[in-house]
């Protein structure tokens, strides 16, 4: 075995094939961890991450345009008239929109719509003109006959 001073420089490689560090080769391991710890770490760059946001497009899809609408306040949330809530869309965007179709609670609140749909009310109180001619013409009878 060869003894070696602590003058010899030797070189070790980063991260990046690149990068190469002179250093001071050490006889203990404790020095030998120091120095690797010391070590200048290359700057990484976090890729910029972008919030998907509502469109109105959606929208025109029949499958969407039941239950879902904008969110006024947020762009990067989504609302769910069933359900009453808003949710977030900006990680995922459409992906969102179906995970939130998945859930429990919005499959509980889409089956309580559809068991109460009842009729509307315009069509309850609604004549026909024939319907209100033959009414009116009972009408006028009783009161010119009273």
């Amino acid at each position: 075995m060869s003894s070696l001073s602590e003058d010899e420089i030797i070189e070790i490689a980063n991260s990046s094939k690149e990068n190469i560090v002179p250093q001071a080769k050490s006889n203990s391991l404790k020095n030998n961890l120091k120095s690797k710890t010391s070590l200048p770490l290359p700057s990484r760059t976090v890729p910029k991450r972008y919030l998907s946001k509502f469109k109105k497009e959606w929208l025109s899809d029949p499958q969407y345009s039941s239950f879902l609408r904008e969110c006024k306040n947020d762009a990067t949330k989504a609302l769910c008239i069933p359900c009453n809530i808003q949710f977030s869309i900006q990680n995922s965007g459409m992906t969102d929109v179906n995970n939130h179709m998945k859930t429990k609670k919005h499959q509980k609140c889409l089956k309580s719509i559809e068991s109460n749909k009842s009729e509307a009310i315009h069509s309850i109180f609604h004549s026909t003109t024939s319907e209100l001619n033959r009414v009116s013409a009972t009408e006028g009878v009783l009161v010119f006959h009273s």
